[in-house]
């Protein structure tokens, strides 16, 4: 078959011009990524070690640590490092965030009023700041709502921060155990919908064995209301319900969980 005339001919041996011209400019360019991603991680990895730390603790933190009284303050230079860099990050700024919770925490369990503005104020802006880099954050959404009960008392808004942190996380058990808690200091001012979230999260907690914080949870801030806990219950595994009654049975709780046979009662209680 012949080509026709209009189309050129393959030439035979040799490359051309052309291509040697894209060859070398393929290499010039892998050049230049090359030294760029070196010329960035040179920049970039002194503040991602100096970040570390604040990210150990956090995680130290989240798993109820304990510290000294005002160790974490040593951590302060560190958080306003992340705060104020010119780009975020996620994990960094929300472990500065986490930090500032337990110090502002720490502050209002200790009623240490000198200091509670600056830390509250302090907290306010780290999760904002968090926020505005990663706003799918479920934890920071229910941090924003226990921070705004503290600092503004009873505010509608408060109920939408806690809705967006169960929209945005609603299986995210690492966030439950400290969401449930703000939820349930709030629950007698849920809407109806919103309050049976809370239920459905407190029975998902026993149903995956989250055991210890499920019961001091429901011996805590969910006692006020722990006949609507217990009802939530019912179609939770029946081993889970079973050893979630014996270990309120054995720290002197008579309570009745459904499907599970009480136990004789006891008289020295």
């Amino acid at each position: 078959m012949l080509l026709p005339s209009r189309w050129p001919l393959p030439r035979r041996g040799g490359i051309s011009g052309m291509e040697t011209f894209a060859a070398a400019a393929i290499r010039l360019f892998a050049a230049l990524l090359g030294l760029s991603a070196i010329a960035w991680g040179m920049a970039v990895f002194p503040t991602l070690w100096a970040q570390l730390p604040v990210e150990h603790t956090a995680a130290a933190v989240l798993n109820r640590a304990a510290f000294a009284p005002h160790a974490l303050l040593a951590l302060v230079p560190a958080l306003d490092d992340i705060e104020q860099a010119s780009y975020c990050r996620p994990g960094a700024l929300r472990s500065a965030a986490i930090i500032r919770l337990r110090l502002a925490e720490n502050a209002v369990a200790g009623g240490e009023r000198l200091v509670l503005d600056d830390r509250l104020n302090a907290l306010e802006h780290s999760i904002h700041q968090a926020l505005a880099c990663e706003p799918t954050d479920s934890f920071l959404w229910a941090a924003l709502a226990w921070l705004d009960v503290v600092r503004r008392g009873r505010q509608p808004q408060q109920l939408t921060y806690l809705r967006l942190s169960y929209q945005l996380g609603p299986n995210e058990g690492w966030v439950a155990t400290r969401r449930s808690r703000v939820a349930l200091s709030m629950f007698r001012r849920l809407p109806p919908d919103l309050a049976d979230t809370v239920v459905r999260e407190f029975a998902h907690m026993v149903n995956s064995w989250i055991y210890w914080d499920a019961i001091a949870i429901f011996t805590g801030p969910g006692w006020p209301v722990h006949d609507r806990l217990l009802a939530g219950l019912k179609d939770v595994g029946q081993r889970q319900r079973e050893a979630f009654y014996s270990e309120l049975y054995t720290e002197g709780y008579d309570i009745v969980v459904p499907g599970v046979k009480p136990r004789d009662p006891r008289p020295w209680y």
